[in-house]
């Protein structure tokens, strides 16, 4: 007994100094890889608008003058957006304010669960060292991005484990389940594909309420939990007919049902041939799998396996009703996104986040097993290594921190000094991008609103001494011909700092 208190202490003591280093790693990040990518620069533009006073605004993905309110394509939520936005207002629009929000997010709803576990559960340091070590293998190299960017995944994750904490803790106060309910709305507000995650959650609560005799209170508690989920949704929504009207707010609503359809590529054959439907989803579990397989390291197989075998450990032997019920929410809810990902999705790698990371989640809980800290130390042990292949880009965020210690990186350096060029250029027309991607860390970092265009919205009578701004990763990460002519027509390079490039076209503005 004093030996297995003592170990409880030492890796409590562990949990502590990972959570702190993991800190440092992800603001380290922060500071160093502002705007990692094309997508968080575009949601990093819309906190940048709402901030500067335009309101819930992007630059038209397909390419138009002016500003788009509550663009269906802006993927990640508000739940994310609006702090992002006070930071930007407060700081203004500098490279890490997008990420410092997400990361003191992600990084606060990590330290509000570890206070529960450790508080709690004697198991608690286990539970957080083994969690921690398995999120971030799996987010290590190419996701880790997904801990200081403004794409939403871990944000909303977080959010649903934070939920079923609290349900888990206090099932039957009514308190428990509005707060928990509130957080999967947040989650939902985040990334839609949190819904997923609250149905098993739902389901066990009116279940719950319809097996006792006495179900008036329990019948209220999941109206009041309805409602509660529902509140972030509801008030975005009552934002969005105040200023879009009731017309563009029901074409807004159809393009988004569009949208979300289209990345669920199953389901866009409907349900009239089963057997179509059925082949489909059979064809893309194949496809996805071997995304799984290439992108994570491991496959659904083996998930699956550790999933039931950690389910069955806990369910039979750990002691707390807390740790079981958190289990199960847990693993329902990741069952239920990764067989969506496998079965429906168009197999993008970062849809399967969510899912994957409450799964981590879940099969930490196998810690929970009390026999003996023997058992429990050979269990963490065993986890840790059935998931070794993310541990091969374990040293990568590391490498990054001791390279760059906070300081802009050469991508950062260069985007700042363009903006700075682009703010001295005489030019009273809007600069010509290619695709949205291509312009919006700049659109993002420049301290006006709206300055792009794309190349093939240029009038005519305009495109005589245009000003071609563009990034060229991006450029080459999705080569368009049209775009291409213009580049080689628009030869004359005003400014080169790589991947930035600005030139000007032939002729003279009319």
């Amino acid at each position: 007994m004093v030996r297995s208190q003592n170990s409880d202490r030492y890796l409590q003591f562990g949990a502590v100094i990972l959570l702190v280093s993991f800190a440092v790693i992800v603001y380290g990040h922060v500071f160093s890889n502002g705007l990692c990518c094309a997508d968080d620069s575009l949601f990093a533009t819309v906190a940048k608008n709402l901030a500067f006073g335009k309101g819930y605004v992007s630059t038209p993905l397909d390419g138009g003058i002016g500003l788009r309110p509550f663009d269906p394509a802006i993927g990640t939520g508000p739940t994310v957006i609006i702090p992002a936005a006070a930071l930007v207002y407060v700081v203004g629009n500098v490279p890490w304010a997008p990420g410092f929000a997400t990361a003191t997010i992600s990084l606060s709803l990590l330290l509000f669960l570890a206070f529960i576990l450790l508080r709690r559960t004697s198991g608690g340091g286990a539970y957080v060292c083994t969690s921690i070590l398995l999120l971030y293998s799996l987010t290590a190299g190419i996701h880790f991005e997904h801990w200081y960017s403004l794409l939403g995944e871990t944000p909303a994750a977080l959010l649903c484990v934070a939920g079923a904490g609290l349900l888990a803790r206090h099932p039957q106060r009514r308190s428990s389940i509005l707060v928990a309910s509130l957080l999967y709305g947040l989650a939902l507000m985040t990334k839609l594909l949190s819904l997923l995650a609250f149905i098993p959650t739902a389901v066990w609560l009116l279940f719950k309420a319809m097996r006792i005799q006495d179900r008036s209170r329990d019948l209220v508690n999941c109206v009041l939990g309805a409602i509660a989920f529902a509140t972030p949704f509801a008030l975005f929504e009552v934002w969005k007919v105040g200023v879009l009207g009731p017309h563009l707010y029901r074409q807004n609503t159809m393009e988004f049902l569009g949208f979300f359809k289209a990345q669920s590529t199953a389901a866009n054959g409907g349900l009239g041939n089963i057997a179509a439907v059925i082949m489909q989803a059979l064809n893309r579990y194949s496809s996805n799998s071997a995304v799984m397989q290439q992108r994570f390291g491991f496959s659904p197989v083996t998930l699956l396996l550790v999933g039931a075998l950690a389910v069955c450990l806990v369910w039979r032997y750990a002691d707390s009703h807390f740790i079981k019920l958190f289990c199960l929410f847990l693993v329902t809810a990741a069952l239920t996104e990764i067989s969506w990902w496998l079965l429906i999705s168009n197999g993008w790698p970062r849809y399967a986040l969510i899912g994957l990371l409450l799964y981590f989640f879940a099969v930490s809980c196998a810690v929970f097993v009390k026999r003996s800290w023997l058992i429990t130390s050979s269990i963490t042990a065993l986890l840790l290594m059935i998931f070794f292949p993310g541990y091969s880009r374990f040293s990568d965020p590391i490498r990054f921190v001791l390279k760059y210690r906070c300081a802009y990186t050469p991508r950062l350096t260069n985007l700042l000094s363009t903006v700075r060029f682009l703010g001295e250029l005489q030019h009273d027309q809007p600069f010509v991008m290619g695709i949205w991607s291509t312009g919006s860390d700049i659109e993002y970092s420049l301290p006006t609103v709206g300055n792009f265009i794309r190349y093939d919205h240029v009038p005519k009578d305009r495109e005589g001494g245009a000003i071609l701004v563009r990034n060229k990763i991006w450029v080459d990460f999705q080569p368009m011909p049209e775009f291409t002519a213009w580049e080689e027509k628009c030869d004359e390079t005003l400014w080169d700092a790589p991947p930035y490039v600005v030139s000007r076209c032939p002729g003279s503005t009319r």
